[in-house]
């Protein structure tokens, strides 16, 4: 299964992007947006994400929550929460992996807040 992801501002980078295409997902950054999204506030993102069907993939879960209480119709949030210790934090691959193990569980994605955090078994 791949999904249609977006990624704020704040969880992308190059390396990131390169593995969840190659797991098969369909990938958009705020550069990708005509005009860019690119440092736009998270309300900018959200509404993008949930016009064009994409999930949101973030490691700003706080304020997107807040957004998924207000208006749950959307194609859902993946929130990544950082122990700010490097031990413990997800790296990238752990990110790819915790997706492709929310998807096994066969979870509907859309309408949800899903902490990846809990699926990198």
């Amino acid at each position: 299964m791949s999904l249609r992801l977006y990624l704020d501002d704040c969880v992308f980078s190059y390396e990131l992007r390169r593995l969840l295409l190659e797991a098969g997902h369909d990938v958009e950054t705020p550069a990708d947006v005509v005009p860019p999204l690119t440092g736009k506030t998270d309300l900018a993102h959200w509404l993008h994400a949930k016009a064009v069907g994409r999930a949101i993939l973030t490691r700003n879960p706080k304020d997107f929550e807040a957004l998924h209480t207000q208006d749950p119709a959307h194609s859902g949030v993946l929130a990544i929460y950082l122990d700010n210790d490097p031990t413990r934090d997800m790296h990238h691959r752990d990110v790819v992996r915790a997706i492709a193990n929310l998807e096994a569980t066969g979870v509907t994605i859309a309408g949800g807040f899903w902490s990846l955090n809990s699926y990198r078994w």
